[in-house]
């Protein structure tokens, strides 16, 4: 029988079954019993050959266990002496104990919580538990996607047990995650790198995959998109994939291919981006598909809160400070515009390459002199021939390209049919760059901004050059880049988030890194090409936990080519603002950059076109956003985890009886409180209610003496009461039909997720036999062999499923208070 499968015929809950010959008196199902110093409930017994499970549930309803016997021998529990009798006061602290565990069907279950409790930021988790199987978290910057995404994963691995999670993230990022998930939710995820596959190919047999244990696996992108460990990890069925700054994976890239082939065999997917669309629609697009099986998957759900929506309304300023150049700058410019003319009519071979080359000597003459000129003297040797080899990268690597350093193959296309003229006008340019970079006056107004301010602020730069050369200026101030390692970037971010300071820093500290401790000014040495990285900038301090305004400075260099990117820049905003509203943050810096290009341009004209533009990149085609009443439930969901985490948890543990006089309230009788639990019939609770019920008895009017009196009185009443739930408890049934009719709904979901992964089929194209080699016959095997593995395990989870649909009422003692006169 395959693994997990449970077969129907094989469950009793009758004790006079003969498929149980094997249980001792009084252990039955529905019993309490005493197993290994604790005492729980037993739920189901199934018949093996040469044994019988037992399924545990825990009194309170929050555990659950498989054990076997006769090689673990539980013993009955009396059911008179069930009952703890403790003192009045005792009596309701553990009644009041028991009514804040109290679990809503879609509450999050994560035993382990230090997080501040956020009720917006349950409502994802709450909807992956209500069947959404694609979420994207597109919140703005810092308002907690991490913690999110970790209520998501806590949750399942409470559900499932044996859920297998994969975590893709930036490389700079993975130890951010695994200390977010440790130190908040007490999970211990797998750093996955390439040392790890090293070290499970040596100590795994041959056929043993490294991703086949039940775990929580982060791995960076650019190590999950090698081709041998991305067909490893197409070979299994992930119950859950979350992607860090999607938007840095979309298509058409490798990343996205990749991550397109494990969210094709994801039961969920979660997308984490701030800034999803930032004017590129081809891209968003690209984003919210992954993970989509068929035409008729459901459009992924989208979380889009502002601060405000958040209750943060704590202000935030940006502006554009237009600096005017310098004469050799000036210079540099000019003749930087002329070879590029005649590079874009002259060009002659790669024309493509040509001109990229020369895009990318803009943009770094915009940056910086200092980084343009190396640009130069680079693309000088590298026509020339004399530029030294390259590094050869290890095979193991597996940390993201350092995209802020000179990439030499953009370089190296000619640009002139006659090489002599070009390398003229290189050299020419080459002086006039190291004649600028003496005069920068971008440099000039950012060192006299910092010493004017004297405060922390970081510098962001697009260009590991430019941060050198702003680092001449400010010798004192932290450095972060690309170049760097993981624990170097990691060390550089403690020193600045406790001393302060002065931070340089390119897009290698752009996302996900928390900086705000300290600091809350931003400045932009240049403007970037894409708006969502001036935001993703900002969003270093911007984030839960800054006290103070932050304030944020862009560079714009007057009678240069930035006004052609302010243009660039202001056409994506638009677009940005007619799909997301002017509310939203990364929208807001729309009429600043109208402003600035106003100024660069002297034109005070607006292009009539963008309106047209930005409607037809409406996100709300492609997505689905959260609907209201999550808020409802999520601020439900908030109260009752944060009574849990306060409540202590030893109150809960077994029923409790008491006796006071009645007063002048309630008449003689019983205060019965019963703990009623929907389950499935495998014992997963799904939801969990306490009912505190009345039961008028005249005869009680002596106070009880004897602790056993009470036991026996009171487990009669509760066995009378459970009896007749159905008439005294009208209530009770009501509650658990919504549970029952909620529950059925998100399965059916998982349902037609795993059925949409059962006929999904390989990618590979088949083999004939007879006209290859044996290598390519042996993968088709292995492809065949894992296609069907995949497809069964979808068969057995589909089987699971439909026998869970149908919920359980269980309904146990918490407590009885017996009133006499």
């Amino acid at each position: 029988m395959p693994r997990n499968s449970v077969d129907h015929r094989e469950i009793s809950n009758d004790p006079t079954v003969d498929a149980l010959p094997l249980l001792p008196t009084g252990v039955q199902p529905g019993a309490l019993v005493d197993v290994r110093g604790t005492r729980w409930r037993l739920e189901q017994a199934i018949a093996r050959d040469d044994c019988c499970e037992l399924h545990l549930t825990s009194t309170a309803g929050d555990a659950r266990r498989v054990l076997l016997w006769p090689f673990d021998r539980p013993a009955a529990v009396d059911s008179a002496a069930g009952f703890a009798v403790v003192r009045a006061r005792h009596w309701l602290r553990a009644i009041a104990a028991a009514q804040a565990h109290e679990v809503g069907p879609w509450t999050p279950r994560a035993t382990t919580v230090r997080a501040d409790v956020l009720p917006y930021q349950l409502e994802p988790a709450i909807a992956a538990a209500q069947g959404a199987q694609r979420l994207v978290l597109a919140d703005e910057v810092g308002l907690g996607k991490t913690v999110q995404a970790g209520w998501i994963a806590a949750d399942l691995i409470e559900r499932e047990r044996d859920a297998r999670i994969l975590i893709a993230v930036p490389a700079g990022l993975r130890r951010q995650w695994q200390g977010e998930l440790d130190s908040r939710f007490g999970l211990r995820p797998i750093a996955v790198d390439a040392a790890w596959l090293r070290t499970m190919a040596a100590d795994l047999p041959a056929d043993v995959s490294p991703w086949s244990a039940p775990a929580i696996y982060v791995g960076s992108i650019d190590f999950l998109k090698r081709a041998d460990v991305a067909d490893s990890l197409r070979s299994h069925l992930w119950d859950l994939l979350i992607v860090d700054e999607a938007h840095g994976s979309t298509a058409p890239t490798e990343r996205h291919t990749a991550l397109e082939g494990v969210a094709s065999r994801s039961r969920r997917i979660v997308s984490i981006s701030a800034t999803p669309f930032s004017g590129d629609a081809a891209r968003f697009r690209s984003l919210v598909a992954l993970g989509n099986l068929s035409p008729a998957t459901p459009a992924p759900m989208m979380f889009r809160r502002s601060r405000e929506d958040t209750g943060d309304c704590r202000p935030r300023r940006h502006r554009f400070v237009l600096v005017r150049i310098t004469q050799p700058e000036s210079r540099l410019q000019r003749l930087l515009e002329k070879y590029s003319r005649e590079v874009w009519h002259e060009a002659a071979g790669d024309v493509n390459g040509a001109r990229l080359a020369v895009t990318i000597l803009r943009k770094r003459a915009l940056s910086s002199p200092a980084a343009a000129e190396r640009s130069l003297r680079r693309r000088v040797a590298l026509l020339q021939g004399t530029a030294p080899a390259l590094r050869q990268l290890s095979f193991f690597e597996d940390e993201d390209a350092a995209d802020d350093d000179l990439m030499d193959s953009a370089l190296a296309a000619p640009g002139l049919a006659d090489a002599a003229r070009e390398q003229r006008w290189l050299a020419a340019m080459s002086e006039a760059a190291a004649a600028a970079a003496g005069t920068d006056s971008k440099l000039r107004r950012v060192a006299r901004l910092l010493r004017r301010t004297r405060e922390a602020a970081i510098v962001f730069t697009e260009y590991r050059d430019t941060l050198r050369h702003v680092a001449t200026a400010l010798p004192s101030a932290l450095q972060l880049h690309g170049g760097m390692s993981a624990t170097e970037r990691s060390t550089v971010q403690q020193r600045f988030n406790e001393e302060g300071g002065w931070l340089l820093a390119t897009d290698a500290a752009s996302e996900g890194l928390n900086l705000q401790h300290r600091c809350r000014l931003i400045v932009n040495y240049e403007l970037p090409w894409n708006p969502a990285r001036v935001e993703q900038r900002i969003g270093r301090v911007d984030r839960i936990g800054q006290s103070k305004p932050v304030h944020a400075i862009t560079l714009v260099a007057r009678d240069t080519a930035e006004d052609l990117v302010v243009a660039r820049f202001t056409r994506r905003l638009a677009r940005v603002a007619a799909a997301l509203g002017t509310r939203d943050r990364l929208a807001a810096f729309l009429d600043e950059a109208r402003i600035a290009r106003s100024v660069i341009a002297s034109d005070d004209s607006e292009p009539g076109e963008l309106v047209d533009e930005a409607a037809e990149s409406d996100w709300t085609e492609v997505s689905a956003l959260a609907p209201p009443d999550l808020r409802e439930a999520a601020a439900r969901a908030a109260r009752e985890i944060q009574r849990r985490v306060a409540t202590p948890r030893q109150w809960t543990r077994a029923p409790v009886a008491s006796a006071v006089g009645r007063g002048a309230l309630l008449r003689p009788g019983f205060v019965i409180a019963l703990r009623c639990t929907a389950q499935t019939s495998g014992g997963s609770m799904i939801s969990g209610r306490l009912a505190i019920i009345h039961v008028p008895d005249e005869s009680e009017a002596a106070r009880p003496r004897r602790a056993r009196y009470l036991r026996t009185r009171a487990t009669a009443a509760v066995n009378r009461l459970i009896r007749e739930k159905d008439e005294a408890i009208p209530q009770l049934s009501e509650w658990f039909q919504d549970v029952q009719h909620a529950h059925a709904g998100a399965v059916d979901l998982l349902i037609a997720r795993e059925t949409a992964l059962l006929d999904r089929r390989s990618d590979t194209s088949p083999v004939q036999r007879g006209l290859f080699d044996r290598r390519a016959l042996s993968a088709a095997d292995r492809q065949s062999i894992i296609d069907a593995a995949l497809q069964e395990a979808a068969r057995e989870r589909i089987a699971r499923l439909r026998y869970s649909r149908l919920l359980q009422l269980n309904v146990t003692p918490a407590g009885i208070l017996l009133l006499w006169r």
